[in-house]
C-alpha cells in the first residue's frame, strides 16, 4: 500500500510513525520492486 494512503487511514500526522511501524522489507519485497523496474524499462 502506498504509504501516505496508510497514514491518512492511520490518522498519523508525521509519516515517519507510518514507515517506522508499518514498513518491514524482505527479499521478497525487493524481488518484486525490481520486478516492477524492468517491466517498466521494456514498455
Amino acid at each position: 500500500m502506498n504509504p501516505k494512503t496508510l497514514q491518512y487511514i492511520m490518522e498519523h500526522s508525521d509519516i515517519s510513525v507510518t514507515m517506522n511501524v508499518y514498513t518491514h522489507l524482505g527479499l521478497e519485497d525487493a524481488e518484486e520492486e525490481l520486478r516492477k523496474m524492468e517491466d517498466f524499462r521494456k514498455a
